[in-house]
């Protein structure tokens, strides 16, 4: 019992019941790629799940959990059909595009990188964003642009890309890619941080830290670990 409560309670956290019975999914720390039929390439980042669901009417992809990344196809049906990824938040249709979709829970972020795509909050007023934009929406609305390159995803390949970055929104983001507990501790959050950081193995990672910052890596077990000051 000891040992089924913690395995079952990391379960649930990485992917709940509905996330399971997904289309697609990947679990922590891993990435997936997938080749839809329409000819759309599909990434999915750490503990991320989709349903695809595709009809006469439209191309549809339901991130229900997690962080995609796509390059749109051209519809081969005689009428070109509407490609959207559906949210907790609203919809996002993309207008020939490469762009990325992220479910942060309070919020949806998307970031464009080709083309454009028009976000649409469950209540509020469609927008457009273009190549080189960001923005978060929930169903209240958008909210305002950001610069968008594409260090934003360059999970695709297995890295993570920082540039000035706080060291405690880098720990953050490593978190997403491993089981367990990962933490910044306060006095060290704020320290600044660049580079480029391999999220298949995540204790390299916080080596590589460990060598340049200030900082030292306390490990209670291998699930419970904290960035902490030297």
């Amino acid at each position: 019992l000891l040992l089924a409560g913690p395995a079952a309670w990391l379960a649930w956290r990485e992917l709940p019941w509905r996330e399971w019975r997904a289309d697609a999914r990947t679990a922590t720390g891993e990435q997936r790629r997938m080749l839809l039929a329409d000819g759309t390439r599909l990434w999915l980042n750490t503990a991320t799940a989709v349903d695809i669901l595709y009809s006469a009417q439209q191309r549809l992809v339901w991130l229900r959990a997690g962080e995609i990344l796509l390059d749109t196809g051209q519809d081969p049906a005689p009428a070109p059909r509407p490609f959207l990824v559906r949210t907790a938040h609203g919809s996002v249709r993309a207008l020939g595009t490469r762009f990325m979709v992220r479910d942060e829970g309070e919020a949806i972020r998307v970031a464009v990188f080709e083309d454009a795509v028009e976000i649409r909050p469950t209540a509020a007023s469609r927008r457009v964003l273009r190549a080189g934009q960001q923005a978060r929406f929930d169903a209240g609305g958008v909210g305002p642009e950001q610069a968008a390159d594409a260090s934003l995803v360059s999970w695709e390949h297995g890295m993570l890309a920082a540039h000035n970055w706080r060291l405690a929104e880098l720990v953050a983001e490593l978190a997403r890619y491993r089981r367990g507990f990962l933490r910044c501790d306060p006095g060290v959050a704020g320290l600044r941080v660049s580079g480029a950081f391999p999220l298949n193995d995540t204790d390299a990672s916080l080596r590589l830290l460990a060598q340049t910052l200030p900082v030292r890596i306390r490990q209670v077990t291998p699930y419970w670990v904290t960035v902490a000051a030297r």
